[in-house]
C-alpha cells in the first residue's frame, strides 16, 4: 500500500523510504529486520485497534526495542475499559483490548506513561516514552554531493 502513495513525493524522498513488510504468524520477531534503538518516534494510529491482546504485546515489545533511550510511541487503541469499545468488539468490529492491561503491558515493558485521552467515540490515544534521554549526533540533512572527477 505504501509504494503508489510515496510514489507522488519526488525521486529524493522516494529514495529515502525504507519499506518493510511485516509477518505477524511466524516465532520470529515482527520487526525483526529493523535495527534496535533507531528511533527517536513510533506512530500507530488506526492499527492496533485491529489486533488482538497478544500481537500487540508482541508489537509494543519490539516497538520498545526499536526506540532510542527517551524515545516515544504514540499509539491509538481500542480501550475496552469503556463500553462503547467494548460494543465494537461485540459486532466484531475491533479487538478486545482492554486499556487497564494495555497500561499495565506498557509499564511492565518498561515504558512511561506521558499522555493519556478518550474522545466520546472509540478513539483512545496514548503516548508512551523509553526510559532514558533522546540524543542524536545528526546535525541536519546533507546539503552536498561528492562528484567525481
Amino acid at each position: 500500500l505504501l509504494v503508489p502513495s510515496i510514489q507522488n513525493f519526488p525521486i529524493e524522498y522516494q529514495r529515502r523510504v525504507r519499506l518493510y513488510s511485516v509477518n505477524e504468524t511466524n516465532n520470529a520477531g515482527i520487526l525483526e529486520k529493523i535495527p534496535n534503538e533507531q528511533f527517536g518516534i513510533c506512530l500507530v494510529f488506526n492499527f492496533f485497534e485491529f489486533k488482538p491482546f497478544e500481537i500487540l504485546k508482541k508489537y509494543l515489545t519490539e516497538i520498545y526495542q526499536k526506540l532510542k533511550p527517551g524515545g516515544m510511541l504514540l499509539m491509538t487503541y481500542n480501550d475496552c475499559d469503556r463500553a462503547h469499545c467494548v460494543a465494537l468488539t461485540e459486532a466484531h468490529f475491533t479487538c478486545y483490548t482492554p486499556g487497564s492491561m494495555v497500561r499495565a503491558l506498557a509499564k511492565t515493558i518498561g515504558f512511561d506513561e506521558v499522555y493519556h485521552w478518550n474522545d466520546n467515540g472509540n478513539l483512545t490515544w496514548i503516548e508512551l516514552r523509553k526510559n532514558g534521554t533522546l540524543t542524536s549526533l545528526r546535525g541536519g540533512q546533507t546539503l552536498a554531493k561528492i562528484i567525481p572527477k
